[in-house]
């Protein structure tokens, strides 16, 4: 029987455990996991790679980093997280979840470290990045779960929510939609008052120690059965968030433990301009967005990141974040507005 715990509800698990057979059945009881999986999968490996300074399209663009799925369910996560090369550990707290997710991913040749645990009582290692994926909405407590997971984290990692929001919408969609009406999933999987609005699970991160620093939200369409990445956060929705870095980083405004700033002479790189785009496009948009904060940014990139980088690369990844974070615009409205800068500075325009 399942030990009480401080960030599981033992009848949430024993509700997944009595499916966990199903896991693996695209057209079971998991069916929309395995329809959203490629879109969260897709954002996720981005996500961290950005992180890391890895090229999301190489082969293997996580190897060589350790990766913790939490609430890992039949390895729909943990076992792509594999395949892009990461170091994978995967934890549940049913040991019937942990058996069908253990001899699936030996049947496909995945070394995946599987344990039946739960994430405080997890021992034996901290992590590069931790997923936490469709779990938050299960948990009785919220912030005492974050907590717990961020222990988890290496100096600099990265942890990566999917989760779904509470509003209208999405008790009309994920609650009675998927469970009543186009019986999607078992009547009962979801409890509509666990659901968390992203300034909730914002609030968490940060109580937890971590800053967030990218959101994004997943839609689906119904004609086309297609999931897809949108701006909309109603329903679904993914949120990544950074532990900090040691002091000590040297910085580059000249920031604590360092020295004065030491520009090359040479002309600015494409990095250089993208960086000088974003500074006139955002030239008195929100005094929140300081040299400061920037400066903090940079000393929360990873040490092996940050060394790897030049000085505008760093300078590019902080302001990124910093734009992102304090919502004055998406990630995808920052490409944008790149794009037509960098097309109207195109020499053949």
């Amino acid at each position: 029987m399942t030990r009480p715990s401080a960030t599981l509800d033992p009848e949430e698990t024993r509700r997944f455990a009595a499916i966990a057979d199903e896991w693996w059945d695209p057209e079971g009881k998991f069916r929309p996991l395995h329809a959203m999986n490629p879109v969260r999968i897709g954002w996720v490996r981005d996500r961290i790679a950005e992180r890391f300074g890895r090229d999301p399209l190489a082969p293997r663009p996580l190897a060589g980093l350790s990766l913790l799925d939490a609430g890992c369910g039949g390895g729909l996560a943990a076992e792509p997280m594999a395949r892009l090369g990461a170091a994978v550990t995967a934890i549940d707290a049913e040991p019937e979840t942990v058996e069908v997710a253990r001899a699936h991913g030996a049947a496909a040749g995945l070394d995946i470290d599987y344990r039946c645990a739960t994430v405080e009582a997890l021992a034996g290692g901290r992590f590069d990045a931790v997923l936490v994926l469709e779990l938050v909405e299960h948990v009785p407590d919220l912030g005492v779960f974050v907590r717990e997971a961020a222990r988890l984290l290496k100096p600099g990692g990265l942890m990566l929510f999917s989760t779904i929001n509470r509003t209208a919408e999405s008790l009309l969609k994920a609650k009675i939609g998927a469970e009543y009406l186009l019986r999607w999933l078992p009547a009962g999987t979801h409890d509509f008052a666990r659901f968390v609005k992203p300034s909730e699970l914002a609030r968490a991160v940060r109580a937890g120690g971590l800053r967030p620093a990218a959101v994004a939200g997943m839609s689906y369409a119904p004609l086309s059965g297609a999931w897809s990445l949108t701006r909309d956060l109603s329903v679904n929705y993914l949120m990544a968030a950074t532990a900090p870095t040691p002091s000590g980083l040297v910085s580059d405004y000249g920031g604590r433990d360092a020295g004065p700033v030491e520009r090359d002479e040479t002309p600015p790189d494409d990095f250089g301009k993208r960086v000088d785009a974003m500074k006139v496009l955002l030239q008195d948009h929100d005094p929140r967005l300081t040299s400061d904060s920037s400066r903090r940014g940079q000393e929360d990139l990873p040490q092996p990141l940050y060394d790897g980088l030049g000085y505008y690369q760093r300078w590019l990844l902080a302001l990124k974040a910093n734009i992102v974070e304090l919502g004055i615009l998406s990630e995808e409205e920052i490409a944008e507005r790149l794009a037509r800068y960098e097309e109207k500075d195109s020499p053949d325009t």
